[in-house]
């Protein structure tokens, strides 16, 4: 497959950018992360008189964005299955991702989505 260098960048793998070019048919679980707009954090007051001095944060209210970021999550659901032939197995919320099971081919397909800023190999580091 003759993937552009901005579509081969989002597979963070040499394996998986590997596979996407030669279009390898052996499945691998990957995960697809969305280019969505990041939570916003602000400061915020100390409750307690005791804890004055000591910084405190919380998420700022959800504005239009979470509606457009919800949006954006199952628009590319439905775009990850059509190019799969399944849902997703997992959405992870935190990182605004997905798990997904996809062969070469597909994994090449999907880093062509604007909707994805990367596709990271599904491997367990070591600690």
């Amino acid at each position: 497959m003759d993937l552009p260098v901005a579509v081969l960048e989002k597979i963070r793998s040499d394996e998986l950018r590997d596979a996407a070019v030669a279009e390898a048919p052996r499945p691998r679980t990957v995960i697809v992360e969305l280019d969505l707009p990041m939570p916003k954090l602000e400061a915020a007051a100390p409750l307690r008189p005791d804890l004055r001095g000591k910084p405190r944060f919380r998420f700022a209210a959800p504005d239009s964005s979470a509606a457009e970021a919800g949006r954006k999550i199952e628009a590319s659901k439905e775009d990850i299955a059509s190019i799969t032939g399944r849902l997703p197995e997992t959405y992870l919320s935190a990182a605004g991702s997905f798990v997904v099971t996809a062969n070469g081919e597909q994994i090449g397909r999907i880093a062509r989505m604007s909707s994805v800023s990367a596709i990271w190999p599904n491997a367990q580091r070591g600690r």
